[in-house]
């Protein structure tokens, strides 16, 4: 239950911080001052496709696509290891990739150097679906475990 509790409020710790990211000249400051060089780096390769940024960062991937990926794939792994069922974990999904569209849908709405972009959504949905496939997977491992474990204790 602490576990659950745990992931839980890091999920929506990841929300929010994916919201601070995707929209980051709302909050550039913020960002700067809990992830420093990393964020700015992070902060030059996704405004880079908008023109903002002169230059790209050296070691990160030329699409941000990875980083779409990996953000919306971490926030719902959170949440479907806190809310821990097959029903849960699809509504966790669907709440996941809408909160990206929506999150993706402001950047043309509150920023000045963001744009929106069909790719990003595409590559929040591939995020959103590796993730719950990783906590389906993990799952199915946990319950495949304590029925072997299970059985070596009835013997």
């Amino acid at each position: 239950m602490v576990l659950r509790i745990f992931a839980g409020l890091s999920a929506l710790l990841a929300l929010l911080c994916n919201t601070a990211l995707m929209i980051s000249d709302r909050a550039p400051g913020v960002l700067r001052r809990l992830g420093g060089e990393l964020v700015d780096e992070l902060s030059e390769r996704i405004d880079a496709d908008s023109g903002v940024a002169s230059a790209v960062s050296d070691g990160l991937p030329e699409s941000d696509l990875i980083v779409h990926i990996g953000i919306w794939a971490v926030a719902v792994i959170l949440a479907g290891v806190a809310v821990w069922s097959w029903r849960r974990l699809a509504l966790a999904a669907v709440f996941t990739f809408t909160a990206s569209v929506f999150i993706e849908a402001a950047q043309g709405l509150y920023t000045d150097t963001r744009s929106v972009e069909i790719d990003d959504v595409v590559a929040n949905g591939l995020g959103v679906a590796a993730g719950t496939a990783l906590v389906a997977m993990l799952d199915l491992a946990w319950s495949a475990a304590t029925i072997v474990v299970d059985s070596v204790r009835r013997r």
